[in-house]
């Protein structure tokens, strides 16, 4: 049982309480003028800091920046700048910029910035005129003969190869500088050079034909004259594909014999410059004969080579499988024309218009001096 009682700790408290000894305070003291501004100390805003910035600032309290770096953070930063090989000038003007105030600082790369812009733009003003690259050119000639030799290509002259070439080229881009889409002057002389290239393709696979079944020579009387080669001596129609297909990555293969029997059968009708313009014109005739039926169209060419033997020599070929280039060129000519049927695109063929030179004067174009017997 507990010995504790209130009354008897009650009584014991208070005897303690009378006998404790009396502690006098000490007399109050007036504070000096210097202890009383010292506790009055207030912290001014950013703003009061930047409307007086020669204040003196208080010994040994960091008023002024009170959201500024350590010091150690500030000799971080110092280290690294050197690091990254500033100028004297430069380094001090980081040095200064650590120890501005936040409204300071946000001035400065605000400014910093805008003068970034005005330079980036006075680069660009700068920037030399577009011209049409060695490399760009040596890919628009592969795949301006790539699209001349598709067996998809509906037609081979106007402005439908060389948009396909103009796909192509905005696919993967080469060298082609960015936005030149946007830029209809740059962009011309984009599209000069692939008319250009396909000119130059005409005129070599015109003259390939031309010397399949035809030669050029002096006459007794010293004037050149066109000579049809006998039939045993034409090149018969693997021979002509080889030739065709020479120096570029196509390959032989049976679609592509079936259009180069088409050229050489419009050809020996028609030699002269408005070749490619029957060529189309016989193009738009097949399709309109196959009734966009892909199968009846394939019979078509499959005849034709067919012919082309039994008038150039009757050979095997090999036909080989298309390779990714090819497969590439043709699916974009598909994709281009929106349908993948052959009479997906019928382009007019305008038997009034003036025949479209092929190359250089004269070139690719037979000697027009007279023949034996005229």
């Amino acid at each position: 049982m507990s010995n504790f009682s209130n009354e008897a700790f009650l009584l014991r408290m208070k005897n303690l309480a009378q006998n404790r000894p009396t502690v006098t305070p000490a007399p109050s003291r007036k504070r000096s003028r210097h202890e009383r501004d010292a506790t009055s100390i207030t912290v001014p805003s950013d703003d009061e800091r930047d409307d007086n910035p020669g204040s003196t600032p208080i010994p040994g309290l960091n008023l002024a920046h009170p959201r500024s770096a350590t010091q150690n953070a500030v000799n971080a930063v110092k280290s690294f700048a050197k690091k990254q090989k500033l100028r004297g000038e430069q380094l001090t003007q980081v040095d200064t910029f650590l120890n501005d105030t936040p409204t300071v600082r946000e001035g400065k790369i605000f400014s910093l910035l805008l003068g970034l812009q005005n330079n980036v733009g006075n680069i660009i003003v700068a920037a030399p005129a577009f011209s049409v690259s060695p490399e760009l050119r040596t890919n628009i000639k592969s795949y301006a003969l790539a699209v001349m030799l598709s067996p998809k290509l509906a037609q081979y002259r106007g402005d439908l190869p060389v948009q396909h070439v103009i796909n192509i080229l905005k696919k993967h881009r080469f060298d082609m500088p960015p936005g030149i889409e946007n830029n209809p002057t740059d962009m011309q002389k984009i599209t000069a050079a692939v008319q250009y290239a396909f000119t130059q393709d005409r005129s070599s696979l015109k003259k390939k034909l031309f010397a399949s079944v035809r030669v050029s020579q002096l006459n007794e009387a010293g004037v050149r004259v066109v000579v049809d080669l006998p039939s045993d001596q034409h090149q018969n129609l693997f021979a002509l594909a080889q030739a065709f297909v020479d120096g570029t990555k196509c390959r032989i293969t049976n679609a592509l014999c079936g259009r180069i029997a088409l050229m050489r059968d419009i050809y020996l009708q028609n030699s002269t410059s408005s070749f490619w313009s029957s060529l189309d014109a016989a193009l738009s005739l097949m399709r309109t004969a196959a009734d966009g039926n892909e199968e009846a169209c394939d019979a078509m060419f499959e005849d034709l080579i067919i012919a082309d033997k039994a008038l150039h020599g009757a050979v095997d070929i090999v036909y080989q499988a298309t390779n990714n280039i090819q497969q590439e060129v043709d699916d974009l000519i598909v994709a281009g024309r929106g349908r993948e049927d052959p009479g997906a695109i019928d382009p007019p063929v305008d038997s009034t218009a003036e025949p479209e030179e092929d190359g250089a004067p004269g070139d690719g174009e037979e000697p027009q001096e007279q023949r034996p017997g005229q």
